[in-house]
């Protein structure tokens, strides 16, 4: 944003120093007006129409752009909210998994009276 900002007052510093050494009186015609200025304020005023119109003709993708962006950005926010549901329903999954697994080996105690077998973690020598 500085770099711009730079660019425009570089820009615009330009400008005035060209219209103060082009202050050369110069007669306009188009079509039926005619009229006198200075050499410096009808190329200003070009570069300001030229200006315009390029922002004009831009106008349409710019526009498009935005709502794409726009609408992109929704889809987004949708799909994010969506994934929170979703890892919210894996986590009461896994917990209804467990609970599952602790009753059924709550039940094979109760039915045989062993204790369930355990993961045990085996060392091995060396590690």
């Amino acid at each position: 944003m500085q770099i711009f900002l730079f660019f425009a007052l570089f820009i615009a510093l330009m400008a005035v120093v060209f219209a103060l050494q082009n202050s050369a009186p110069v007669q306009i015609s188009f079509l039926l007006w005619r009229f006198d200025s200075s050499l410096a304020l009808v190329l200003l005023v070009a570069l300001v129409a030229g200006a315009l119109m390029s922002f004009f003709v831009s106008l349409p993708s710019n526009v498009r752009a935005r709502w794409t962006i726009r609408q992109q950005r929704k889809k987004m926010t949708e799909m994010e909210n969506r994934l929170a549901e979703l890892e919210t329903q894996v986590t009461q999954a896994r917990k209804q998994a467990e609970e599952a697994v602790r009753a059924a080996g709550e039940k094979t105690v109760a039915a045989t009276g062993e204790p369930p077998v355990e993961d045990v973690a085996i060392e091995h020598p060396g590690s």
